[in-house]
């Protein structure tokens, strides 16, 4: 890469020569009498004008200090989002449909049993698809027949309702459960995340009078800045396959969920003048 210096000295040396050449060409025009226009007439000031901007750039390569400073913020979630699924098969799509809709039907009434309104039950997915199996040994497919699959979500502000409501699903007919998770809510997130770049500000300055204490010199203003931050959320997988647990006495155990801190990581990329 060719050094700032060299570049600009370069870059100097074109425009002069570049000047002198329009200069020439108007003074000959001018001398036979061929006017010259205002957007052709080259501004006395331009040379000027060019080499302090080349000294700016330059001051600003050789006088800059570039930091980087990150911080985290931690938050316990305020809100739960549960996936699952009515999964059925049979022979028959008509039967397979059927028994999916009487299924779901039955996981809707559950969940408003315990006092879910049916608007927040929501259909995330359907589908109806053949099942096909593939032997090995014959290389072929089997037809083993229909799946009916109805996939839904539900969103609570009380997260300590997480397991009871995966069992309340479960229990109506859910034999799928595909994922718990855990989120904040956007006015949580938002203040999590101008805390996290806060910090990841106050770092990035601290690191630069740092720098500038070791190194000799001192920071006089800033000059640029821009963030960035990424976002650890915590969720929790539960599987679940045609039914709930039972306990040695032959009850139902209760599921437990238990989520973990949303963690928010900002960075701030920073320019510094030095002198």
């Amino acid at each position: 890469m060719i050094p700032t210096k060299v570049f600009m000295a370069f870059a100097a040396v074109f425009v002069v020569v570049t000047l002198s050449l329009l200069l020439a060409v108007n003074d000959q025009r001018a001398a036979i009498g061929v006017p010259i226009s205002k957007t052709e007439a080259v501004r006395p000031n331009f040379m000027d004008s060019f080499m302090g901007s080349a000294w700016a750039a330059e001051q600003v390569t050789d006088n800059t200090l570039f930091v980087s400073g990150s911080a985290t913020a931690s938050a316990s979630p305020d809100k739960v989002t549960i996936q699952f699924s009515v999964v059925t098969d049979d022979a028959s799509a008509q039967v397979s449909q059927q028994e999916n809709a009487d299924k779901t039907a039955a996981v809707r009434s559950s969940l408003m049993a315990k006092g879910m309104e049916a608007s927040d039950i929501e259909t995330t997915g359907y589908g109806l698809s053949h099942i096909r199996e593939y032997d090995y040994e014959t290389r072929a497919y089997t037809d083993r027949g229909f799946r009916t699959t109805h996939s839904m979500k539900i969103e609570l502000a009380d997260i300590s309702r997480a397991g009871e409501m995966i069992d309340a699903a479960v229990s109506g007919g859910a034999n799928s459960v595909t994922s718990v998770y855990f989120g904040l809510s956007d006015d949580k997130m938002n203040d999590l995340t101008l805390h996290a770049l806060e910090a990841a500000g106050g770092n990035a300055k601290e690191k630069s009078e740092s720098m500038a204490k070791g190194l000799g010199v001192t920071v006089t203003r800033l000059m640029s800045a821009s963030e960035g931050y990424t976002t650890y959320p915590a969720p929790s997988y539960r599987s679940y396959e045609m039914g709930v647990a039972e306990d040695a006495a032959g009850g139902v155990t209760p599921t437990e969920v238990t989520p973990g801190d949303i963690t928010v990581t900002a960075t701030v990329s920073a320019v510094y003048e030095i002198s």
